[in-house]
């Protein structure tokens, strides 16, 4: 997990953990290698009052000074873009974080299991010399692992978690763009306005959500 610039700070270049949907306080002070560690009680539903900008502080602060007609086309924007596109985004962005988990505790088990395999290994080499009425019990052991290992093989390649995450992930960020592209009213959201404009965010947010992307060349520029 990364630490990004906080645009609400009175100091710009206050670093700030990123917003995710993690509860507030995951694992606060730990240094980020442990906070990237997967989690066996990982949440089972999104986190419903989430949101990709605190609306508080936005309006509190980045748009204090600006006009009443002006907040309250933003705050129409964002009641629309919570119920059409944020609901997905939820969605999308928890599946992501779902599958990176579960990605991370195979890779994790499977590391734990080869060091277990190599050591159990090499005392039965060892035993055979010295200590032979234990090496069938360490043959046991090592058959366990063995069998152990072939499971988590086995269950992580019917639904492999890797390209369930980054699927997910990919949909997620592009919806997130999505929600500042109609925030913002940046192309192709400048060129048509009211239920028009509402339409094509709802089509487009639909389609990103089912994995249809939009076309990278309408979007330069």
């Amino acid at each position: 997990m990364s630490f990004s610039f906080n645009p609400l700070s009175k100091d710009p270049s206050a670093p700030k953990a990123p917003n995710t949907q993690e509860k507030a306080g995951f694992r606060a002070g730990q240094p980020a290698w442990i906070k990237q560690l997967p989690r066996l009680n990982f949440p089972q539903t999104p986190n419903a009052n989430y949101k990709l900008i605190p609306e508080e502080e936005l309006f509190n602060a980045l748009l204090k000074d600006a006009s009443p007609e002006a907040k309250a086309r933003i705050k129409e924007d964002l009641d629309f873009l919570d119920h059409e596109l944020l609901r997905l985004f939820r969605e999308r962005d928890f599946e992501a974080s779902t599958n990176q988990n579960r990605y991370r505790l195979f890779q994790i088990g499977f590391m734990l299991l080869a060091a277990a395999a190599t050591l159990f290994g090499a005392l039965q080499g060892l035993a055979l010399s010295s200590i032979a009425d234990i090496v069938p019990l360490l043959a046991l052991i090592e058959t366990i692992i063995a069998l152990t290992t072939t499971y988590l093989a086995t269950i992580s390649g019917r639904e492999p978690a890797l390209p369930q995450w980054l699927s997910n992930r990919r949909r997620a960020e592009y919806l997130r763009r999505e929600y500042f592209r109609f925030l913002m009213n940046l192309r192709p959201y400048d060129t048509v306005d009211g239920f028009q404009r509402k339409l094509l965010l709802s089509t487009r947010a639909a389609n990103i959500n089912r994995g249809i992307y939009p076309d990278q060349q309408t979007e330069n520029g």
